[in-house]
């Protein structure tokens, strides 16, 4: 808003983006966090202090370019800059290291497993998840989250009795697969099981159905089970 206020109307309000926020930073060597709410209003106030009240607009467009053009992110080209001389960052050698940012907390890892569980006849299990649960209503694969230290097929086979009530057979891993959400990131252990004994009941799930491979692209399934699907009905395109 304030880069179209200065531009398209003179009017003599700062812009602070991304970019002038870098350029800022290394001009006067910053070293604090730019998340930090002091160090933002600390830049603005600089910014404010250099903008001219004749031409804001020209001032505001050439600083945001300077940012995007010269002042790069990595590997910045201080010989073009026209600040070359005045930049304390450049005099430390610490223009490459600014602005400074708080490094990511790594999101926390989930181990999960499924099984292509399959009845004598063919038709594998699938299990719609609680309208409450996260991807409610949509259709996976039956299988959770493992406990620790929990060996695999034990998490597999006891989440699926809990799950369903029924008991499985697991069998080879058939693929693993990998997914980062929001706030966590799962490694997800995909394994052929065989139906055993019991009788399917939605215990801990909103429904469940013994689907012929032919009919999975009738369910909503979330991405990660999309690509177990794939690969069951290559298996049964294969013969």
């Amino acid at each position: 808003a304030a880069a179209v206020a200065s531009i398209a109307f003179g009017e003599a309000v700062a812009a602070v983006d991304g970019n002038v926020k870098r350029v800022l930073a290394r001009l006067e060597a910053i070293t604090d966090h730019v998340s930090q709410s002091t160090t933002t209003r600390r830049l603005r106030a600089l910014a404010c202090h250099l903008l001219p009240s004749d031409r804001p607009g020209d001032f505001n467009q050439a600083l945001m370019e300077l940012g995007a053009l010269v002042c790069t992110p990595q590997s910045p080209t201080c010989p073009a800059c026209p600040w070359q001389d005045d930049c304390r960052g450049r005099a430390a050698g610490i223009q490459a290291t600014l602005p400074r940012r708080r490094a990511r907390a790594a999101l926390p890892h989930v181990t999960v497993t499924a099984g292509v569980i399959r009845h004598t006849d063919g038709r594998v299990l699938i299990a719609q998840r609680k309208p409450t649960a996260m991807l409610g209503g949509l259709w996976e694969f039956p299988g959770g989250k493992c406990l620790d230290d929990e060996p695999l097929t034990d998490c597999l086979r006891r989440e699926v009795r809990e799950e369903l009530g029924i008991e499985i057979e697991v069998g080879q891993r058939l693929t693993v697969l990998r997914h980062s959400y929001t706030h966590f990131r799962i490694t997800l252990h995909v394994f052929e099981c065989r139906f055993v004994s019991g009788e399917p009941r939605a215990i801990d799930c909103a429904d469940w159905r013994w689907a012929r491979v032919a009919e999975l692209d009738d369910y909503a399934f979330p991405v990660t089970d999309r690509k177990i699907v794939a690969l069951v009905q290559g298996q049964e395109a294969r013969g």
